[in-house]
């Protein structure tokens, strides 16, 4: 019986795991991932670094897969990434540390939460194992000082130069040319496409015509320190002669370095016309080539005096009515073409021909020039104020992934579809123009209202519903 029973521990020692083997199982080392954002609390337009560490036992067999990291309001590059290992409780642990630029447009608490990341590493090599390690919520908040709160718009930078160029299409300037004003803003910590727009003022009988931006960012290889510049620049129509002068320009910007509010001026351009010179008359020669002479001019007029005089007339009539006719003619044409070029319907169609020519920059830089004339997001025509306003997951993910093409990881960018950012595009402009027309509207003049009583007395002081 005795040897029975030794025979069934025998086997059972054999069959079940010890429990020193069960407590090594169950201190088998993990990956290990840590998320940090420095610093909580940042100036708007000014960058926060979000930091994420993964480790893994022994080695990693494939790089990490991590999300884009998107924020929305917020500008997101990646920065460079590291190697990096560790020695813990006897264990060998090799990874990557991951950085990301956050730089806020508005003031706010930001947010980076429900993110995840993968990770493949050697658990017991050859054996390889792969695990999805949910990322910790880490939030941030972007300010604008005190100081700087009459800034419109805001910027903010550790360094920021500005200078103008004036391009004449003559030296000695006459009606009919052209003047281009050209406004280069160069900074140092801050995205190109937070740099503040130049609104070039309009002149009386000067028409203007402003070009499309050009930005552009540089990153330092060494030191992921980004370089932005912002070109604005626009054409001045000569028509008439006469003294001009186009308004000076003042940038106001916070110095992140100073911590103040410093200012650049440039200079107005004045502008001297003179008329265009007309053509030299040549008199007429007549069949046998002698010139006409003063006593055969008299002679003629004096056999024809009645023609003359209906010829007279008639040239006096011309003269007096056909340039004021030509005047306003063309005065109306500029009038309109003005009017049309400031119009949203203009905006739009430059909208829809860059989305349909697939250009990512194009597309979302006139995105966000046509928001200001469909008026339906003020006072913040930005792209997160009209995905806010139009409700539509769908714009929100194409507007989105067309964010993370310019500005995330330029490795691996979010795909857009033009197809269906125009159509949901024009859809909430469908949407949205009534509501922008309404927000519009005026009342009538008071003196087309008639005087004595009025119907506003019957409600007192509350509106009737619409």
């Amino acid at each position: 019986m005795r040897g029975w029973i030794g025979s069934i521990a025998l086997l059972l020692a054999a069959v079940l795991p010890s429990q020193d083997d069960r407590a090594q199982q169950a201190a088998a080392p993990e990956p290990i991932v840590q998320v940090t954002i420095d610093p909580p609390r940042v100036v708007v337009g000014q960058q926060t670094t979000l930091a994420i560490s993964t480790m893994a036992p022994n080695y990693m067999t494939s790089p990490p897969e991590l999300p884009g990291f998107q924020v929305r309001n917020a500008v997101t590059r990646q920065l460079q990434s590291v190697n990096t290992s560790d020695q813990r409780d006897g264990v060998s642990y090799a990874g990557v540390r991951f950085e990301y630029a956050i730089s806020p447009q508005e003031p706010g608490s930001y947010a980076v939460a429900d993110q995840s990341v993968k990770i493949k590493y050697a658990a017991e090599p050859p054996a390889t194992r792969e695990v999805t390690i949910a990322l910790p919520r880490v939030s941030f908040e972007a300010f604008i000082p005190d100081a700087a709160g009459p800034l419109q718009p805001f910027v903010s930078a550790s360094s920021l130069t500005a200078e103008q160029e004036i391009q004449r299409s003559s030296v000695e300037l006459k009606a009919g040319d052209a003047v281009i004003r050209t406004v280069t803003i160069k900074a140092e910590g801050t995205p190109a496409m937070l740099l503040p727009p130049q609104q070039f003022l309009a002149v009386d009988g000067l028409p203007l015509y402003p070009a499309q931006p050009k930005l552009e960012d540089r990153i330092d290889g060494r030191t992921d320190v980004m370089t932005s510049t912002r070109v604005d620049s626009a054409t001045y129509m000569l028509e008439r002669a006469g003294e001009y002068s186009l308004p000076a320009i003042e940038i106001g910007w916070w110095s992140t370095a100073n911590r103040k509010v410093e200012r650049i001026h440039l200079d107005a351009v004045p502008l001297a016309v003179a008329a265009s010179a007309g053509a030299m008359s040549q008199m007429p020669i007549d069949r046998s080539g002698r010139a006409w002479t003063w006593s055969g001019i008299r002679d003629l007029v004096a056999d024809h005096w009645l023609i003359a005089l209906l010829a007279a007339v008639i040239a006096a009539g011309l003269g007096l009515v056909a340039p004021r006719v030509i005047r306003r003619i063309a005065a109306d044409h500029r009038r309109r073409h003005e009017a049309y070029r400031r119009s949203e319907i203009f905006a739009f169609n430059r909208l829809r021909r860059a989305i349909r020519h697939r250009d990512a920059r194009a597309s979302y830089f006139t995105l966000l020039e046509w928001l200001p004339h469909l008026n339906a997001t003020p006072p913040s025509n930005t792209a997160g104020a009209f995905k806010a306003v139009a409700g539509d997951p769908v714009l929100d993910h194409q507007i989105g992934a067309l964010e993370s093409a310019l500005f995330a990881n330029r490795r691996d960018p979010a795909s857009w579809s033009p197809r269906q950012l125009l159509h949901h595009v024009a859809a909430a402009r469908r949407s949205l123009r009534p509501r922008a027309r309404r927000c519009d509207t005026t009342g009538l003049p008071q003196h087309l209202n008639p005087v004595g009583t009025t119907n506003v007395a019957a409600y007192g002081s509350k509106k009737p519903a619409r």
